[in-house]
């Protein structure tokens, strides 16, 4: 697994959002993330569970947006009135990256292993072809980062 892993990154001030009972239509998907667009918001982190006839969206976008999320979800609220919104603060963003990620059997199941040694629990996971990302509690971000950065062989400057 040595050279696999090129950088670790986190982001410490983030906002996870919880969409809960989304219609689940696209055209509502939709809508929702226009409004987003519409308030200027960057949205970072995208998970979409379907539950029966519902969808449950997870998001995440970094504190700064806050007073436009405050706007966004008015408009949310006065759209979809079945729509439960949550918002979470005591959560930190850790990314592992790197070109050999989409090649690289069982990658996941080493971080997923390393947090999991540790009890440090994940809330949401996204992935991508060069990137796997996790939500962590805030408090673990530090010792997340040490320990993936020793599976990896990352050094501390980097």
């Amino acid at each position: 697994m040595n050279d696999i892993i090129e950088a670790i990154s986190c982001e410490k001030e983030i906002i996870q959002l919880k969409l809960l009972n989304v219609p689940k239509h696209p055209k509502m998907i939709a809508k929702i993330f226009s409004i987003f667009k519409d308030e200027e918001i960057n949205v970072d982190m995208i998970s979409q569970v379907t539950v029966d006839d519902f969808v449950q969206i997870e998001i995440t976008l970094d504190q700064e947006f806050q007073l436009k999320l405050n706007q966004a979800i008015m408009k949310l609220k006065d759209e979809f009135k079945q729509i439960q919104i949550y918002q979470i603060r005591k959560y930190a963003k850790v990314a592992v990256g790197g070109k050999l990620v989409e090649t690289t059997p069982g990658l996941a199941a080493e971080v997923f292993d390393v947090l999991g040694q540790a009890n440090i629990h994940f809330y949401q996971i996204t992935t991508s072809k060069r990137t796997i990302s996790l939500v962590i509690d805030k408090e673990n971000l530090d010792q997340a980062i040490q320990l993936l950065k020793e599976r990896f062989h990352i050094e501390e400057d980097e």
